[in-house]
């Protein structure tokens, strides 16, 4: 079995808890759970409006069969009210005389009502609403039966639930499927990618979906992501040649002369001269490290902004840079009262960045000048050099790394300079500008945003 197939295989198929069957188990708890609160409501509304109906109907029934009655008492026409069917349901009628019953309906049988608190009863064979009227020594007791709203409520629930469960069931099949329809295109493209990890560098994703929706927009992001890695990918593969490249020179001269004071033999001048030698090349192979290392942490480490008063921070890197290069004019022009809010280690590392090379290609005798200008969208910090300027064609390449001009060629340094000033800068959000000519020298510049 091939060691990459179980992976892609995991990749290609989907799992029981599946996005489309966690869809449309949502979909139909949703539903069910609409469909239970339409169903409690209505039948909370249906129940309180019987109700009110039925105590509506049960009071004026009571008060039809009261109007009945004569002084005396009941007559034939009361009776006839009491037993007539136009009452539309069969209520129980008890008619008092000096609390004596002295008619009542015939579906009463043997009861008599017992208290005379009117309302609501529930409980017993039937549930009824009593409704109890008196005028003098006359009274009227009526209990009106609540099994008609009763069944009405229950062929309401139950009717309302089964098309809930119908509606829970239709809703999670059609939300499965309507899931499974919208996602096919997800499936593709997992597959598509998955297929990609043995194509070619530079293939790409295909479009399975319209460009304009959401799976066509996440394909393109995918896109732009797998292209910057490649070429991040391509940077890196540059970087470690050009790394090699740059440490076999300063390691065959270790080898070499490691192999001569082996041999032994050597005179004390000419053994003084292989270890001068081999500790130039390791001095060399530490800067390049460093600088490797630099290039790295830019990329990785994440600034920690402070207030730095810009005057005395350029006077400070003025002394060190006309220590380092006695020979030349180093010198502050109208230092800034600014205060800024910059990570200033980060930003002192990008600017010693363009002041070292200033000092590297600006001659014996020539000046170099440090300076800071407010500007409407920020602060320029910058470095200005009388060297030899730069040729406008190689002008674009000189923050690559390891690039040299024309000017470069055979000075000492690993090419890294200017690439490490313009990784910093970037990693403050800031902009690294350079304006050269040849012979009019160069103006490296730091831009920093204003402060939010």
């Amino acid at each position: 079995m091939s060691t990459e197939a179980a992976p892609d295989q995991e990749y290609r198929e989907p799992r029981l808890g599946s996005l489309s069957r966690r869809l449309a188990t949502q979909a139909g708890l949703a539903t069910a759970g609409m469909v239970i609160g339409s169903t409690l409501f209505v039948s909370i509304f249906t129940a309180v409006h019987q109700y009110t109906s039925v105590v509506a109907t049960a009071a004026s029934t009571a008060h039809l069969v009261f109007d009945t009655l004569g002084p005396g008492g009941p007559t034939g026409t009361t009776q006839q009210t009491v037993f007539d069917d136009r009452l539309r349901t069969d209520p129980q009628v008890w008619i008092y005389r000096n609390g004596q019953v002295v008619l009542q309906s015939p579906n009463t049988g043997s009861r008599v009502p017992t208290g005379s608190r009117s309302g609501m009863t529930l409980g017993g064979p039937m549930p009824y609403v009593r409704v109890q009227v008196t005028h003098q020594n006359l009274g009227v007791v009526l209990d009106y039966p609540l099994a008609p709203a009763i069944a009405l409520i229950e062929d309401l629930i139950l009717g309302v639930a089964t098309i809930g469960l119908a509606a829970a069931v239709g809703g999670g099949a059609f939300g499965y499927v309507a899931a499974r329809r919208m996602l096919r295109p997800v499936q593709a493209l997992t597959q598509a990618a998955v297929d990609l990890r043995h194509a070619p560098a530079d293939a790409r994703l295909p479009e399975l979906s319209d460009p304009h929706d959401e799976i066509g927009r996440l394909g393109r992001v995918l896109n732009d992501l797998i292209s910057a890695l490649d070429q991040q990918r391509q940077r890196d593969r540059m970087l470690l040649a050009e790394a090699a490249h740059q440490l076999r020179t300063p390691l065959q001269i270790v080898q070499g002369n490691a192999a001569l004071l082996a041999e032994g033999g050597l005179t004390p001048a000419e053994t003084q001269e292989s270890l001068s030698a081999m500790q130039q090349a390791l001095s060399g192979m530490t800067r390049l490290t460093n600088d490797l290392l630099t290039l790295e942490s830019a990329r990785t480490r994440r600034p920690e902004p402070e207030a730095l008063a810009l005057g005395p921070w350029l006077e400070g890197l003025r002394e060190d840079a006309q220590a380092l290069a006695p020979e030349l004019d180093v010198r502050v022009l109208s230092p800034s009262a600014a205060t800024v809010h910059v990570d200033v280690q980060i930003l002192t590392r990008a600017f010693w960045a363009i002041l070292e090379n200033a000092l590297h290609y600006t001659p014996a005798g020539g000046r170099v000048t440090l300076g800071a200008s407010l500007l409407p969208e920020g602060v320029e910090v910058y470095v200005r050099d009388t060297g030899p300027g730069i040729d406008k064609d190689e002008l674009p390449f000189v923050t690559e790394r390891f690039f040299r001009g024309r000017h470069g060629k055979g000075k000492r340094g690993t090419g890294l300079g200017l690439p490490i000033a313009k990784a910093l800068a970037e990693s403050l959000d800031a902009e690294l500008v350079l304006r050269s000519a040849p012979g009019a020298g160069t103006t490296a510049s730091i831009r920093l945003a204003k402060d939010r």
